[in-house]
C-alpha cells in the first residue's frame, strides 16, 4: 500500500504446490524494505510446513522461500520472525511431534538466499492449534530472544531462552512457574528500552484466570517483577492478548475479561514499568454486550491508546472494532491526580545535576517518592513518611541510597500514597 494514499501498490499471491492451508502470521521489514513474512504453506506428501517467504519492496517478486518440516508430517507452523541488525531474519515455530507435543524450533536464515546459519531445536512446546505460541524480541546485539508456551509439570509454563545472533549458542534459558503452579499462559512478548523483557498473558489462580505480566533481566532471564493479576467484577476469566510500551515506559495490555452480563469486555490495562504497580485500567462493553476482544494495542505520543480487534454487533456478529481511549493518566504524571497527593512533571528533563519535582498533598498523610533504574530495581528513597497537606519539593541529584554517584540513563520516579500510584522517566546526561 502506498503510505500517503493508501493506494495498493502491489499484491503477491501465493499457492503452494499442494494448493492447501497457506496462511501467513507475522512479517518484519529489513533496513532496505524488503518484507520477510512467516506461516505455514501445504507440502504434498509432508503435510503443512513452516514457511519463510522473502518480498521484493518495489513490486513484490518473490526472492526466496524457505520450508521447515518436521519429521511427522504433521501441522508444522512458523509463529514470528525478526530482522538483525546484520539484516539476517530468525524465525521462531513448531514442528509437531503428536498431536498435542511439538518442538519449538528457532532458525536464522541468510538474509540474501535464505540458506541456514543456525538452528535450534527443543522439545516440551504445547502444539495449541490456531493460537500462536512462541515469540521472538531482537536484541540490539543481532542476539533473539524466544518467549515460549511450555508444557511443565503444573501445566503451562512460560520459558525464555536467549540465543547468540552469531552462533545460535544459547547464553540463558529461563521457566517461569508462578506461585500457585497453575496454567501459565504467555500470549505476548515485547522489549522494553533497557532490552529487558515483558511476557503477558494469563495465569490460572485457583481456577480463577487472571491477567499476567512478567518483566525478565535480559542479561541473566531472572525474573525482575509480576504485576498484581487483573481479575475482571466475577472473577472469572481475563486473558492478556497483546502488549506495547507507552511514550513515558508505561506497559499497557490489553484483551478480554469477563463482565457481569456483558460476556467478554476489552480491558486494557497500563502496568508502571519499574515495578509492574497498575496504574490505570479500561474497560468496554459492546452496543450487545457480548464477546468483545483486543487483539492489538499502540500508544501515540502523546499518551492516547488504540486497541484494535472485533466487538459482536446483536444483527452483525462479530464486527471490526478500532477505539482511541484517552486514559486517567495521558503522560507520566499527570498535572494533577484525583486523591491524595500529586506529582508535578520533573523539570529539567533530561538533567545534569539534578532534577525537581513538587509533591502536593491534598491532605496529610503517608506518601513515598521513589527513584527506579530501567530494570526495576530501587535507587533512592527520595521521601517517605508522613506529610502535612501542601506542597514540597522533592530534588534527585543523581545518587543512590548510599550517596554514590549513578550512570547517566533512563529512570523512573514513583509516587505512592493512598490509592495513588503514578510514575513518569527522567533521564540523566553525562
Amino acid at each position: 500500500m502506498d503510505g500517503g494514499s493508501g493506494q495498493l501498490v502491489w499484491i503477491q499471491h501465493y499457492a503452494s504446490t499442494a494448493g492447501l492451508d497457506e496462511a501467513a502470521y507475522a512479517l518484519a521489514v529489513d533496513d532496505n524494505d524488503q518484507v520477510i513474512f512467516v506461516g505455514r504453506a501445504n507440502v504434498a506428501g509432508q503435510g503443512s510446513e513452516m514457511l519463510t517467504m522473502k518480498l521484493a519492496a518495489a513490486d513484490g517478486q518473490i526472492l526466496w522461500t524457505d520450508h521447515r518440516g518436521g519429521s511427522a508430517n504433521l501441522d508444522d507452523t512458523a509463529w514470528d520472525v525478526v530482522v538483525g541488525p546484520d539484516g539476517h531474519p530468525v524465525v521462531s515455530g513448531l514442528v509437531v511431534v503428536s498431536g498435542g507435543t511439538a518442538s519449538g524450533v528457532v532458525r536464522k536464515l541468510d538474509g540474501a538466499d535464505g540458506q541456514p546459519i543456525w538452528e535450534d531445536e527443543s522439545a516440551g512446546a504445547v502444539n495449541d492449534i490456531g493460537v500462536p505460541s512462541c515469540w521472538l524480541v531482537r536484541q540490539d546485539n543481532n542476539d533473539v530472544v524466544l518467549a515460549q508456551r511450555a508444557f511443565g509439570a503444573n501445566g503451562y509454563d512460560v520459558v525464555l531462552t536467549r540465543f547468540d545472533g552469531t552462533t545460535g549458542t544459547v547464553a540463558w534459558t529461563t521457566r517461569y512457574d508462578g506461585a500457585t503452579h497453575g496454567g501459565d499462559d504467555p500470549r505476548a512478548v515485547i522489549g522494553t528500552d533497557s532490552g529487558d523483557l515483558v511476557v503477558v498473558g494469563v495465569q490460572d489462580t485457583f481456577w480463577n484466570y487472571n491477567y499476567m505480566a512478567l518483566r525478565f533481566d535480559q542479561a541473566d532471564g531472572s525474573l525482575l517483577w509480576e504485576a498484581p493479576g487483573y481479575d475482571g467484577p466475577p472473577g472469572w476469566y481475563d486473558v492478556a492478548s497483546c502488549v506495547t510500551i507507552g511514550p513515558s515506559g508505561e506497559i499497557v495490555a490489553s484483551g478480554l475479561s469477563d463482565g457481569v452480563g456483558s460476556g467478554w469486555d476489552i480491558a486494557t490495562v497500563a502496568y508502571d514499568q519499574a515495578t509492574g504497580e497498575i496504574n490505570w485500567s479500561h474497560r468496554y462493553d459492546g452496543a450487545a454486550s457480548d464477546t468483545d476482544e483486543g487483539r492489538d494495542v499502540q500508544v501515540a505520543a502523546d499518551g492516547a491508546v488504540f486497541v484494535t480487534g472485533y466487538s459482536y454487533g446483536a444483527a452483525t456478529g462479530k464486527d471490526l472494532l478500532v477505539m482511541r481511549v484517552n486514559p486517567p493518566i495521558t503522560s507520566a504524571v499527570p498535572e494533577t491526580v484525583p486523591g491524595r497527593a500529586s506529582l508535578s512533571q520533573a523539570w529539567p528533563n533530561p538533567f545534569n545535576p539534578r532534577v525537581n519535582l513538587r509533591l502536593t498533598m491534598v491532605e496529610p498523610g503517608w506518601a513515598q517518592v521513589s527513584v527506579y533504574d530501567q530494570r526495576g530495581r530501587l535507587v533512592v528513597a527520595l521521601a517517605d513518611g508522613h506529610l502535612p497537606a501542601g506542597d514540597h519539593d522533592v530534588v534527585w541529584q543523581g545518587r543512590d541510597g548510599q550517596d554514590q554517584s549513578v550512570a547517566a540513563g533512563v529512570y523512573f520516579v514513583r509516587l505512592q500514597a493512598g490509592e495513588v500510584v503514578v510514575s513518569q522517566k527522567v533521564v540523566l546526561v553525562e
